[in-house]
């Protein structure tokens, strides 16, 4: 029998190829024609050259991804190169544009009159907002006490400027009246300035008495604002017959003309 890989002739019972030591089958039948050597060498060595045909495809697959990729990587590369050019010329633009701006001086309007220093920013092309903080002393009413800018720092055109002015406290802390007499609180009441409505009202209170207020004591109001105290008065008696009798009755004290003549008739001959 013929061995089916190097085509040596073998003896029926050999188990292997005494050239090559292939295993041989044990039915021999199948090794009994000879194998031509060269047609499967021939066949190998196409396998062979297909397979290093499909590894060269795929390598040259590999590369042309790979230059895509890198194509890909250098054109966001670009992009962001251009996209930061962009950035920097923008900024160089925007900072120029503040600098030309931004170079108006804060002038120092501090113990101006308000209207003094909102003329004075105008004509330094700044605008004003008014905060209004109350004070004690007069001398500081309508006065400019601060500004938020401070004076001779650079600011662009049209800033607003804030300036504390002061202003009077207006409010008053309201009284206790209540107990006191009418005239006390008067008193009290003319003191401080504060308006009032005066109100009776029949009560067993001593009369000319304060029994209450309209408007709580220690509470702040304006001095525009009018406070009602409400003033106890005696009960009104009723009027009786015998009193109205004696609103109508003449008096008998004064004389009459007949009772004059007879008392004087010297003066009716004469």
């Amino acid at each position: 029998m013929y061995c089916p890989k190097c085509g040596k002739e073998n003896d029926e019972d050999a188990l292997f190829c005494k050239k090559c030591g292939f295993p041989l089958d044990e039915n021999p039948e199948n090794y009994n024609e000879p194998v031509n050597t060269k047609y499967k060498k021939g066949k190998n060595k196409t396998k062979i050259k297909n397979k290093t045909k499909t590894k060269t495809k795929y390598k040259n697959n590999n590369e042309k991804v790979k230059g895509k990729m890198s194509f890909f990587q250098s054109f966001i590369m670009f992009f962001f190169i251009v996209l930061s050019i962009c950035a920097l010329a923008a900024a160089a633009f925007l900072g120029y544009y503040i600098y030309q701006n931004q170079n108006i001086v804060v002038p120092d309007v501090t113990g101006y009159s308000y209207e003094s220093a909102v003329r004075t920013l105008q004509d330094n092309k700044l605008q004003a907002e008014k905060i209004e903080v109350t004070v004690e002393d007069e001398e500081q009413v309508g006065q400019v006490l601060k500004q938020n800018k401070k004076a001779g720092s650079k600011v662009m055109e049209n800033t607003v400027i804030k300036l504390t002015v002061g202003i009077l406290d207006t409010k008053i802390t309201v009284p206790s009246l209540t107990g006191l007499t009418l005239d006390e609180a008067l008193n009290i009441l003319n003191k401080n300035n504060i308006k009032y409505e005066i109100k009776y009202e029949t009560s067993d209170k001593k009369p000319n008495t304060i029994l209450n207020q309209n408007i709580k004591s220690g509470k702040k109001i304006e001095n525009t604002q009018t406070l009602t105290i409400t003033v106890s008065k005696p009960e009104e008696k009723p009027q009786t017959p015998e009193d109205n009798q004696t609103d109508t009755e003449p008096d008998d004290e004064q004389p009459t003309q007949n009772e004059d003549q007879t008392e004087n008739p010297q003066n009716t001959n004469n």
